[in-house]
């Protein structure tokens, strides 16, 4: 009897205690979107929305809102993986902690704002939105590591063609 309490208790230490349920499949688990100088030439700048299921949506913003121009899918995986990585962090502290983020669009850069409006509920009426304008996006945060990871793999989904004026 104690050998079986063990193992159980090894396998749940193995196993990191409580695991987090997948996303739900029409949540939207990563919003992203782009500003600043991808404007220059036209209404280039776009918004990236992945859901729970990996489908990816690309929409193109414009001056009178947003329109969808692709969409695609990821590697569930990948979601899952930022899922669990939302789940498990405290949004406003890191936020918080974050070092200052800079204006990339004010010298013909492009600013990037990221936000995981599945958490909404949990954490806040609204989801709290990480810009690089006020925070660096930084990558060496497990958070961020899995963000970029599942928008790189969104872009490389999706096209946004360049539009000239």
């Amino acid at each position: 009897m104690r050998s079986i309490v063990l193992i159980a208790l090894l396998v749940v230490t193995s196993c990191g205690g409580a695991s987090v349920p997948d996303p739900n499949p029409n949540a939207t688990v990563l919003f992203v979107e782009s500003s600043g100088g991808c404007a220059q030439l036209g209404p280039n700048c776009a918004r990236i929305v992945v859901r729970g299921d990996g489908t990816v949506e690309a929409y193109r913003i414009t001056a009178q809102g947003s329109e969808l121009v692709d969409s695609g899918s990821i590697d569930r995986g990948l979601v899952n993986g930022l899922h669990r990585e939302v789940s498990s962090t405290d949004l406003p502290a890191l936020h918080q902690r974050l070092p200052e983020g800079e204006c990339r669009g004010c010298v013909d850069g492009v600013d990037t704002s990221m936000s995981f409006p599945s958490t909404a509920g949990v954490q806040a009426v609204m989801p709290l939105v990480f810009s690089s304008v006020d925070v660096e996006l930084d990558r060496s945060e497990p958070l961020f590591a899995a963000a970029w990871a599942v928008y790189e793999a969104a872009q490389a989904a999706v096209d946004v063609p360049v539009v000239a004026r």
